[in-house]
């Protein structure tokens, strides 16, 4: 047995539960935008299987975004609110338990033998914790365009097309989806990288 398995064994239970939850939460959460429409259209089959099984915001942006590109605009924005909606409502406390989780496990062991861990899971903790700033400081104008996209298909039938011929380049509805798709694969990236530097002061790093 390694000397980082046998420290994390050694472990008091306070310690593992903690980092089971941030390892554990910080996964979930890059992969927390699950929730789709609960009468997706046929152009979502597909990528409903496919997130099934990769599941996540890297999932959204590769499976549910690709399909929904077919779709008219008024049912792509619509189902991009619906879909976006669910995720965001989760993850301020999604994100605010594994940081939590992560400063428990730094402050812990940052005067013990480990306490070159507590700089990692400190790190864990900003990285995991930053999603949210990311969201509402980066995400917030193309968010804001499609929301817009939103109103606008309000009165539409779900099939129509909404009128976007003054629109500029780059602002229609499937082009600014285009860009939320970037945005949101970086933004999973951050609980991402917070599991993963979980995983390695738990499990690789030695005293």
């Amino acid at each position: 047995m390694s000397t980082a398995t046998t420290m994390t064994a050694s472990f008091p239970p306070s310690i593992r539960l903690a980092q089971a939850i941030g390892i554990m939460t910080s996964a979930f959460l890059s992969g927390e935008f699950l929730e789709r429409p609960r009468e997706p259209s046929s152009h979502l089959r597909a990528s409903r299987i496919l997130t099934s099984l990769a599941g996540g915001v890297l999932a959204v942006s590769y499976g549910f975004v690709p399909s929904m590109s077919l779709a008219p605009n008024t049912l792509l924005v619509r189902e991009w609110h619906t879909t976006y909606g669910r995720g965001i409502a989760a993850s301020p406390a999604l994100a605010a338990v594994s940081a939590m989780s992560f400063v428990y496990l730094s402050y812990n062991l940052s005067f013990t033998l480990n306490h070159h861990k507590a700089e990692v899971y400190a790190l864990a903790a900003l990285v995991t914790g930053s999603i949210v700033p990311f969201t509402l400081i980066f995400m917030k104008n193309v968010n804001g365009k499609l929301n817009n996209k939103v109103e606008k298909s309000k009165g539409l039938d779900r099939t129509e097309e909404m009128d976007e011929k003054e629109d500029k380049k780059g602002e229609r509805s499937h082009e600014l989806l285009g860009w939320w798709a970037i945005m949101n694969t970086s933004r999973a990236l951050l609980p991402f990288t917070g599991a993963c530097l979980g995983i390695y002061a738990s499990f690789f790093m030695s005293s």
